[in-house]
Formats: structure tokens, C-alpha cells, sequence
């Protein structure tokens, strides 16, 4: 039978003689080591709970500690028209904290910790990792293309990096600039390696709907286009197998108005139908975003305005993440189905008290009018719910180093309140912690 890690592994170590032979190899490449220290505890209140999946206890506190080494290698090109490169990246956790009563479902929360056995329905486990290898050929100096393990940034497509390992996709994946202040790049992914994933196997599917076995693949391109320092467009198009065809348009406009003075402003679209067997069901979503902020001298106000227009949620590609729309947040993504939300978010970069590397986020994010009373199946959660709502308040601190032996070390505290209201029963009531230490090395000289 086909073993696609096999075959890639025997391809790799069947190129290297000739990619270690052209100079620029060497010369270009890039070494860094990334060490994450990461807590993470949910606190559920008003009652609410989260199930054990080992013990099937109601438990109402789940914490998990965890440390994490990202040690990255990209290479240069061998040199020519046509170059060579090779990218490796080897990520490894080891549990400090978190019982078998704490630890989350290794996925979604918390997802620190992956557990053993099907399902993620076993102990948590000790020590975890894998290792992503991508082959890659540049053609005439603008055009890139790759095959095995990436991790795309697009509207459509977002490898998370929000818990201790990044997730990553295996495919094959394109990428041009050879027109200025445009970016080409698409891609096929036949399988996710998720934030705890031990391999490289995982079905692919969407985060509200589950993962699907029969959705063989993600097709996707799209572009940026980035006019003078002010406007900026992006227009992207996805489809997930099976499931569905998606959409995505951004724009965004910052204009100085004088000296520490100036106004930006924002708008995302996605329009998401389902497409072949529609394993999620009718999917007839529209679904958009607009933001307007004042910056002056260290402080920025930004107000958001989002809007569910149909009887399904925002959905978006399995754990991915990049913020799809405004108002997606640390605990919600504010995403249900007919939701209209309103976040008001304040930044203050202390270096205008002389305390450069230090700032902080502010958010208060408030959804209504959520009814789910006539979503399919595959969306089940929501179906109960005909006037639901609900708010959210976060505040992120944070403080990079930026001198000295500890340079570039980063603190990061990360507080979310989220509650519910009405018949909201699709989201819980909890308060979360996450305080996060980050140490990176670059080690350019090789």
C-alpha cells in the first residue's frame, strides 16, 4: 500500500547529496530554535462544565502546563535558474503540569497535551512531537513551489499557532511575486498535522463541523495586493472535498492624518455554499466584517461590527486560525449562526512611558440575535437555540525584551471572560488564563 511519509522520507534523503552540492544551500539558510513555555486553565462558572473523556466524569477546572522546543531549518537555494531547497522542522512537548482530570481533549481546550489512544480518549501523554520536511524548487527568482509539510497563511487557509506546536499541512503548494506588490500562492493539502498530532495522517474537515474521511483534499489560491503603503486587498478561494466552496474577499486602508495621528479602516467578506456530497449539509453562508480605528501617538481605538447572515455558522477549515473575521476572540469566534456582534478594543504601547517592548490589548466583544432553530445536522449544536447571546473581555499584556543576553525573550498574559445569555447553549461560561513564555534563537551562522 501507498506510504506517503515513507515515499517523502525516501525522496529526501535521495536529494540531499545534490542539494548539499550547490553553495547557496549553505549560504542562505536559516537555523532557529524556539522554546515555549505555555499554562493554560479554564475555570467554568454559572455551572457549566466540561466532560472527561478517560473517566466520563463533569469536571468544572481543566489547566495543563507544557514546554515546547520548535527548532526550524530552512535552506537557500542551489544556485542556477532552477534552485533546490530543503525546509525541516522538528517540534517536541513535554508535559510539567496536568492529571488526567485537568488535561483538555488535546484539540480544541485546551490542547496543550494530546492523550493516547482513539479518539484522543486516553492518558495524557509525557512527552510528544513529530518532524515536518518540505522539498522546494525556485523557479527565476519569483516563483516558489513546494511539496510536503507548510504552513499556508491565506483568508482560507491559517495554520494555527495558538497552543504549544503549530499545525501544519502536507500537499503541495505554490507561490509567485513576479509582479510587484502582488503575491500569487494556492495549494493542494491532502492531510492536517493538528496542534497535537504525533503524525502527519489527520482527515481534514472544518472546526464546527468535525473532521471528515471522505474529503480526500483542500484545493486553493488566491492573492494579495498591497497598493502604495495604504490599500491592501486580498481575494481567495477554497474548497474543502465535499463539503464546501468558500469565498474570501479583505480590504484594508490606513491613512495618516499628521504626525502620531491616523485613521484605518477594514472589510472582510466570505460567502460559503456546500459543494459535492455536502457532508455538512445545505450551506448557504454569507458572512462579513468591518472595523474603523483611530491611532494617536501610543493609543489606538478600533470598532468592529460583524455580521452571520444565515442559518449556519461562519465555519472554516479544521483548528485553523488567523482571526477569519474581526471579531473572532480568545475564548469565541462570535460566529453563530444569524449572529450580530460589536467589539470596542483599545492598544497602548507603553514605550511612550519609556517602557519599550511593552503593550496592551483590551477587548469587549458582544453577540446577539443568535437563532439556530433551522440549521441542519451537521450543526446540531446550535439547533436548540432561537434568542441566544453573549459577551466576551479580554486583556493581553505583553513584554519583549529588547536588549541585552535575554533579547527577543517574550511574557505574554492572556485573560478572557466569556459568559452567556438567553438560551445560548452552544458556548459555556468560563474564565480562562494563559501566560506564555517564548525564548528564540537565531542561529544564522551555520
Amino acid at each position: 500500500m501507498h506510504n506517503p511519509a515513507r515515499a517523502l522520507s525516501l525522496s529526501i534523503a535521495l536529494s540531499l547529496p545534490a542539494l548539499a552540492a550547490g553553495e547557496g544551500f549553505f549560504d542562505d539558510a536559516q537555523l532557529k530554535v524556539l522554546n515555549r513555555n505555555f499554562y493554560m486553565s479554564q475555570d467554568f462558572r454559572n455551572g457549566d462544565r466540561f466532560v472527561n473523556l478517560q473517566t466520563g466524569e463533569n469536571k468544572h477546572f481543566r489547566g495543563e502546563w507544557a514546554h515546547g522546543v520548535i527548532a526550524t531549518f530552512e535552506s537557500g537555494f542551489t544556485p542556477g535558474a532552477v534552485g533546490l531547497g530543503l525546509d525541516v522542522r522538528g517540534q517536541f512537548g513535554w508535559k510539567l503540569d496536568g492529571g488526567d482530570g485537568q488535561v483538555g481533549n488535546g484539540m480544541a481546550g485546551n490542547g496543550l497535551i494530546p492523550r493516547r489512544g482513539y479518539n484522543f480518549d486516553g492518558k495524557p501523554k509525557d512527552d510528544f512531537g513529530r518532524v515536518d520536511v518540505a522539498l522546494k524548487l525556485r523557479l527565476f527568482e519569483d516563483t516558489e513551489l513546494r511539496y510536503g509539510d507548510h504552513r499556508p497563511t491565506s483568508p482560507v487557509i491559517y495554520a494555527s499557532d495558538t497552543r504549544l506546536l503549530p499545525q501544519s499541512f502536507r500537499g503541495s503548494f505554490f507561490k509567485n511575486t513576479s509582479i510587484k506588490g502582488l503575491t500569487l500562492q494556492g495549494g493542494k493539502v491532502e492531510s492536517g498535522s493538528d496542534r497535537t498530532a504525533t503524525a502527519h495522517n489527520g482527515d481534514l474537515g472544518t472546526a464546527y463541523g468535525g473532521r471528515f474521511k471522505e474529503a480526500d483534499n483542500f484545493v486553493y489560491a488566491g492573492a494579495d495586493y498591497k497598493l502604495d503603503d495604504r490599500f491592501f486587498f486580498r481575494l481567495y478561494h477554497g474548497r474543502l472535498d465535499d463539503v464546501w466552496n468558500q469565498t474570501a474577499f479583505y480590504a484594508d486602508w490606513q491613512q495618516p492624518l499628521s504626525k502620531g495621528l491616523g485613521v484605518n479602516a477594514g472589510f472582510k467578506y466570505f460567502r460559503t455554499r456546500d459543494t459535492g456530497q455536502s457532508l455538512l449539509g445545505d450551506i448557504s453562508n454569507d458572512s462579513w466584517s468591518a472595523h474603523l480605528g483611530l491611532t494617536a501617538g501610543a493609543h489606538a481605538v478600533t470598532l468592529t461590527h460583524t455580521r452571520i447572515d444565515d442559518d449556519s455558522p461562519f465555519d472554516y477549515l479544521w483548528n485553523t486560525w488567523d482571526f477569519f473575521l474581526n471579531t473572532g476572540s480568545q475564548i469565541s469566534d462570535f460566529n453563530n449562526p444569524n449572529e450580530r456582534t460589536w467589539m470596542l478594543r483599545y492598544d497602548y504601547d507603553f514605550a511612550a512611558l519609556g517602557i519599550p517592548g511593552l503593550s496592551l490589548i483590551t477587548r469587549y466583544v458582544r453577540g446577539t440575535d443568535i437563532d439556530g432553530s433551522k440549521v441542519g445536522p451537521g450543526y446540531a449544536a446550535y439547533q436548540g437555540i432561537r434568542d441566544g447571546r453573549h459577551w466576551e473581555r479580554d486583556f493581553w499584556l505583553s513584554y519583549v525584551v529588547q536588549s541585552g543576553p535575554a533579547r527577543d525573550l517574550t511574557f505574554k498574559v492572556l485573560q478572557a471572560t466569556h459568559r452567556v445569555g438567553g438560551d445560548h447553549t452552544a458556548e459555556a461560561n468560563v474564565d480562562e488564563l494563559r501566560l506564555i513564555l517564548e525564548y528564540p534563537l537565531d542561529l544564522r551562522q551555520l
